[in-house]
């Protein structure tokens, strides 16, 4: 008779709790299999025998569960052992006899202990759990496999089974079996799913282009320009500071569109689809500085899983946020803040299928930097003439698309010869702009008389920094 769930033990996810190198994986490194076994106290109410023999067990029990805790995992074998032999159906110490003998890498007698808990009628989605760890230490994986799948039928809310789940779907060469893993603890547990998501092989592989062709192009717009956005500068914290680049008359412009003389659009994302080997990524970390409460780089092309370098060279301090943006609506999957003269190594860890995040201050929403998911090192961006050019691609046909944050796609297609240099370009329509004006009171007249006001907010004169660089806008029509 199986009495009242006292506690349930659970290891805390650290490195210690991580066993090394559990299914041989030679590609995986930094993943481990968390051996988070997991131990029940139950207390029991003798039915049958002697009451002194239950009386024994059960205290021989209890001691076993202490010591448990205590991480003294031999000790609590033995008091499992000499619970069982007092009371031989003590069917809760049969499956924690399995948990401290699968901790000291006992597994067969661990499955063994296992198993007898189960004859006797004890059935839980952790023992099963547990069980299905001690297969994997054994190299059984197809138990393992559906062990951890019933455990997770039971229980699905075990975010260490899924995560052991995907690794042994790696095993297994199960790659998109393990990406839905990644996709169930994406919103559960952010740091098993990024590990998960490490571990499983890229698509696209590294190889030598010794034959390989270039792209040139230029990117254009015609129309009308979008406008820029005005954002009072009034609005925002630090504003002596920020200050330095301005209109002169209190605000802040945004150019999303950076059209030259001759319709060339810059910061423009050119991307190849469809490779899947060539060129490595660039070694060097891809780098966002903020300074004068500006990112330089408007947009950048990054891998899914990439680490980013955050430096702030400002001497205030920015609170730097970023969003997945899905057609589902815009996540924010991190906020930290960078202080003054700073740097800060940040995750761009989106969802599966994401296309394009935003990065941005949440002080200063001026400073903000898009970027566009990409599965090869294929892409460029832009620059003030619009004119884009990628290097060392492996020959083949393949589609070409122009992506810009705030209009629709351009794709084409092109087809790359050894050794030759093939050309596109891309012409976009203003009047095909999509974007919201907000922060758009270029006029600011609502702020005028607190710009205005030669005092500070706290109090004493203001005295605001002097313009660095003087923005200007003038309507243009192409």
């Amino acid at each position: 008779m199986v009495g009242k769930l006292k506690n349930i033990f659970n290891m805390e996810l650290t490195e210690t709790d991580m066993v090394k190198s559990v299914f041989g994986l030679h590609y995986i490194i930094k993943n481990t299999l968390v051996l988070t076994f997991v131990f029940l106290t139950f207390h029991s109410n003798p039915s049958y025998g002697s009451l002194k023999k239950n009386l024994q067990a059960n205290r021989h029990y209890d001691d076993g569960m202490q010591l448990s805790k205590a991480s003294y995992w031999k000790e609590a074998a033995e008091e499992f052992l000499k619970a069982i032999h007092y009371n031989p159906k003590h069917k809760l110490a049969y499956a924690n006899l399995g948990v401290a003998l699968s901790q000291t890498e006992k597994h067969k007698e661990a499955l063994l202990a296992f198993d007898e808990s189960i004859k006797l009628g004890y059935d839980h989605s952790l023992l099963r759990y547990n069980r299905g760890l001690s297969f994997a230490k054994l190299n059984l994986i197809e138990e393992a496999v559906k062990e951890i799948e019933l455990s997770l039928k039971m229980d699905s809310r075990n975010v260490k089974a899924l995560y052991n789940l995907g690794l042994l779907y790696l095993k297994q060469n199960r790659e998109d079996d393990a990406q839905r893993q990644v996709n169930l603890l994406y919103t559960r547990n952010d740091n098993l799913a990024k590990e998960l998501f490490d571990s499983i092989p890229s698509i696209y592989k590294v190889m030598s282009v010794d034959n390989g062709g270039s792209l040139k192009g230029r990117v254009s717009l015609v129309g009308k320009v979008p406008r820029p956005r005005f954002f009072p500068l009034i609005s925002s914290p630090n504003i002596e500071y920020c200050n330095r680049i301005s209109d002169g008359k209190g605000h802040r412009i945004l150019f999303d569109f950076t059209v030259s003389e001759s319709l060339g659009l810059k910061d423009t994302v050119i991307k190849l689809v469809n490779i899947q080997k060539g060129k490595p990524f660039p070694s060097k970390i891809q780098k966002l500085v903020m300074n004068r409460c500006h990112v330089p780089k408007y947009v950048i092309g990054i891998r899914n899983g990439e680490t980013l370098l955050l430096e702030n060279t400002d001497p205030i301090r920015h609170e730097i946020a970023a969003y997945e943006i899905t057609n589902r609506g815009v996540n924010q999957r991190s906020h930290r803040p960078v202080d003054a003269n700073t740097s800060q190594v940040r995750e761009v860890f989106v969802k599966q299928k994401t296309k394009n995040f935003l990065i941005k201050c949440n002080l200063h929403p001026f400073l903000q930097s898009h970027g566009l998911i990409v599965d090869n090192p294929y892409y460029a961006i832009t620059d003030e003439e619009g004119i884009f050019s990628i290097k060392d691609i492996p020959p083949g046909t393949y589609k070409v698309i122009a992506w810009h944050p705030f209009i629709p796609n351009e794709v084409g297609t092109i087809t790359i010869e050894p050794r030759k240099q093939s050309t596109i370009s891309f012409e976009f329509n203003g009047m095909d702009a999509r974007r919201k004006l907000y922060n758009d009171d270029w006029k600011g007249y609502r702020f005028k008389p607190v710009y205005d006001s030669n005092e500070n907010f706290y109090g004493g004169p203001r005295i605001d920094d002097p313009i660095e660089i003087l923005q200007v806008y003038k309507e243009l029509n192409n």
